[in-house]
Order: structure tokens, then C-alpha cells, then sequence
């Protein structure tokens, strides 16, 4: 768990008086540091520490409390063995390198020193014990989570966002009719960076408003390419999916935005199917924000079908065209018996209510043939093929794309 000032204030635990955040701040920037910089900070420290009690007169005018400073310092930001050595070295220091009296010359008793060097190596260690777990690990966790936070404002700035898209088949048809968009980064320093490692985060931060609008406007900007190309084609139009955060729900503007992204590229609202998770429909604005778009005209699916506990409310409350059945689920199918009967129940109930079924990550030959035999109306997955720069998409379609007037049927029951 990650130990935030937001989270102290709204637990209660403790008030954040201007010192105690101030010792916090200053915790988390030492954990924060490189490790050259760490370790120039500590033997600065040292230095400084003995230069002074040298300056005021020797040990007996000198506290060496000071020498407390690197030994926390140290015992923080790197731990147990770094305490016990910094600790050794302060010891010394303001042990027989700091005479009792520097106008006389008075070295220090032995057992005075010793003792005082004691003192410097068990704080060390207990507080590198108790820091450790409480607070320097949790800020390790957050000073790395600042660090993504930074490069995800650098990257979008820099372009370093683009957005591949996987292919949706239809069973009946037998051809691809559709993509689902899926945003990738390529960090210059650290290389492909997974969702996983920053779509949290940026969720956390807000930042996610500015991802969910690139992969909108550069979704919305190839599917108007694409629909140009296939009626050129006398094909089907192809549809495209775009994920939506639970965040993106809480923004009053949600609906301007996609009806803006739709304008300005002249993309059909029917070519764009927006998923939403169930953490989304939570949401206290989901009723209006829903109402809103579907006014648009686009398509609304409900994303991972069957993870949550109130997937049944959801559809009663929203009006939506399309469940999407969890990966976890598919993944399943052609193993265990009670994922085919849950497989086949959601197909059922989207039966019922005049609903699409997607079925997420088909990979093998056998998954397919079962969700054939379910009834899956589109499945998608490495099976077929894997995500795929908008470039070879074309490629793909016309592949296997039939004239328009053969599917006229269909067509008005598709997703797009």
C-alpha cells in the first residue's frame, strides 16, 4: 500500500502539522535521490559534522548530535548496512579524530567515545529497521510512481504514445469487421513500457484524460481513412473500439469531446463502439454522461463481462449494445466445463436482451471452435492475429471483405 499525505488526512492518522510534513517531504526526496548523490549527501554530512566540532573547540563543545543527520540519512535511503557503516565512520570521527579540547590538545576518554560510537550504531540500525518498512519502502513505491507520472507528461509531449489495433471477427461472416484500439509507449530509455505500469497511474493523476483523448482523436482519425477506403471499395465500413477509464466518466465535457473527435474527422457515430469497465458504470455521473453518448449515436459495450459482482445491474440500469467476455474467462474454455456453462449463460442473457457477445483473447484453434458452438458473435485474439499498426489494417480487411449489399442484413445488428 502507498502511504500518501492524502491518505494520512483522510484516515486520520495524525495532522499533518507544517513540521510533520516538512519531515516527510524531506523522506521522500531522500529516497528519492540517485545513489551518487545519496552517498555525496552523507559524506558531506560527515565532513561537515567533524570540520565543526572541530572549529567549536573539540567534543566537549561540539554535541554530536549532529552526526545523527547522515546516520538517518543513510539508514533511509539504503538500509541496515549503510547505517551500520556510516555510524562506524561518524564514531570515529567524533571519537579519536575529535580531541576532547582542540586549545589543549585533550584527546577524548575511551570510554567516552566508545560509548558515543555505541549510541551512533544502534540508532542506525533500529532506525534503519523500523524505516524500512514503514517509510522507505512505501516512498520508494511513490518516488517510482513520480518518476512515471514525469515521463508520461514527457511522453506525451514528446510523442512517444502510438496505437496499434487488433482485428474483431465476426464467426458468422467469417472475415474481420472491426478493430479494438490499444495504446502502446515507447519509452527511448526504457523501451516498450506495458499498460499495466502506467495506466494506473496515470488514472491516479488525471493524466488519463489526455491518453484517453489521444487514442480517441487518433482512433477516430484512421477509422475516417478507413471508411473512406472500404465504401471506395463498395466494403462494409470497418468499426473501431476505443477503452474508456473510470476517470474519463467523471469528466463533464466526455460527450463534447467525442462528438468533436467524430466532426472533425467526418467519422459515422455507428463506426465507434466506446468500452466502458464496470468500475466506469460505477460511477455517480455514468446515468448522464451514457444518455449523452448514446445521443451521439456511437456504440456502448460493457468491458470484461462476468469479472464484477454487478454486471446483472448494470445492464438493467444503462442501455448498452455490447458485452465483451473477460480474457480470463475465454482462457478457459477448452479446460474446464463450468467456464463454458458462464460462457454460455452471458450468450444467453445477451440473447435475451438483444445484445453483441465479443469474446476476448481466442488464441487457439480449439477456444474458437467452442465459442462457435456458444454462439459468440465476434471473438478476438492472437488466434487471429496480434495487434497491428493502423498501416496493415487495410491489408487485413480487404483480405477478406465482402461488397456491402451482402451484408446489408448484418449490418444492422453489428457493433459498427
Amino acid at each position: 500500500m502507498i502511504v500518501t499525505k492524502h491518505d494520512l488526512l483522510s484516515r486520520g492518522v495524525g495532522k499533518f502539522t507544517v513540521g510533520n510534513d516538512l519531515a516527510y517531504r524531506a523522506l521522500r526526496a531522500s529516497v528519492g535521490m540517485s545513489r551518487s548523490l545519496s552517498l555525496g549527501l552523507i559524506a558531506s554530512g560527515l565532513l561537515a559534522c567533524w570540520v565543526l566540532s572541530r572549529a567549536s573547540g573539540g567534543a566537549d563543545a561540539f554535541a554530536p548530535h549532529w552526526y545523527y543527520l547522515p546516520i538517518l540519512f543513510a539508514a533511509t535511503r539504503f538500509g541496515p548496512l549503510a547505517a551500520f557503516i556510516v555510524a562506524c565512520v561518524a564514531g570515529l570521527l567524533a571519537g579519536p579524530l575529535t580531541p576532547a579540547d582542540t586549545a589543549v590538545g585533550r584527546s577524548q576518554e575511551l570510554i567516552q567515545w566508545l560509548s558515543r560510537a555505541g549510541f551512533f550504531v544502534l540508532i542506525g540500525q533500529v532506525s534503519a529497521w523500523l524505516l524500512a518498512p514503514t517509510v522507505r519502502y512505501p516512498l520508494a513505491e511513490e518516488v517510482r510512481r513520480m518518476r512515471i507520472e514525469h515521463r508520461i507528461r514527457s511522453a506525451l509531449k514528446q510523442g512517444e504514445f502510438s496505437i496499434v489495433y487488433q482485428p474483431i471477427h465476426s464467426i458468422r461472416l467469417g472475415r474481420h469487421i472491426g478493430v479494438e484500439a490499444l495504446i502502446r509507449w515507447h519509452d527511448p530509455a526504457h523501451g516498450v513500457v506495458p499498460p499495466g505500469e502506467f495506466i494506473g497511474i496515470a488514472e491516479e493523476t488525471g493524466l488519463i484524460h489526455e491518453i484517453s483523448d489521444f487514442v480517441l482523436e487518433e482512433a477516430c482519425r484512421q477509422a475516417a481513412q478507413w471508411q473512406r477506403l472500404a465504401e471506395s471499395r463498395a466494403c462494409e465500413p470497418w468499426h473501431v473500439a476505443v477503452n474508456l477509464s473510470a476517470r474519463d466518466m467523471e469528466r463533464p465535457d466526455l460527450a463534447r469531446v467525442v462528438a468533436e473527435a467524430l466532426k472533425r474527422h467526418d467519422l459515422c457515430p455507428k463506426l465507434l463502439t466506446l468500452e466502458l469497465t464496470e468500475s466506469a458504470l460505477a460511477e455517480k455521473s455514468s446515468s448522464l454522461q451514457l444518455y449523452q453518448l448514446r445521443k451521439l449515436g456511437v456504440k456502448l459495450a460493457i468491458d470484461d463481462f462476468g469479472t464484477g459482482y454487478s454486471s446483472l445491474s448494470y445492464l438493467n440500469r444503462f442501455q448498452v449494445d455490447i458485452l465483451k467476455i473477460d480474457r480470463s474467462l475465454v482462457a478457459h474454455l477448452d479446460t474446464d466445463e463450468s467456464s463454458q456453462r458462464l460462457a454460455r449463460a452471458i450468450v444467453g442473457l445477451a440473447e435475451t436482451m438483444q445484445l453483441k457477445t465479443v469474446a476476448e483473447g481466442i488464441e487457439t484453434a480449439e477456444q474458437l471452435e467452442i465459442g462457435r458452438q456458444l454462439h459468440f458473435d465476434l471473438v478476438q485474439g492472437y488466434h487471429f492475429e496480434r495487434p497491428q499498426s493502423g498501416e496493415k489494417i487495410p491489408d487485413l480487411m480487404l483480405a477478406s471483405s465482402s461488397p456491402a449489399g451482402m451484408v446489408a442484413d448484418e449490418h444492422g445488428h453489428m457493433p459498427g
